[in-house]
């Protein structure tokens, strides 16, 4: 699935690729955001988070989530 996101340093819209998976029976998405490890959000209890133990930056985590938010929970 392809979701919008508006990229938090040039506020542009820009299209990431999002892959459905499977987490203990949760909604999860595989994020592949330009120049990063693609990472997994997960929807959990109404709220959506970064389960990777991975570090990314605060403000493109909560631009995923918006668009996650808009896109995927429609």
């Amino acid at each position: 699935m392809v979701i919008t996101v508006r990229e938090p340093g040039t506020k542009t819209f820009m299209d990431i690729n999002a892959y459905p998976e499977d987490h203990n029976r949760s909604t999860a998405w595989r994020i592949q955001y330009p120049g990063i490890e693609p990472f997994l959000m997960v929807k959990q209890h109404n709220k959506w988070t970064v389960t990777d133990n991975k570090v990314i930056n605060i403000e493109v985590a909560e631009a995923v989530i918006e668009a996650l938010k808009q896109q995927v929970d429609k």
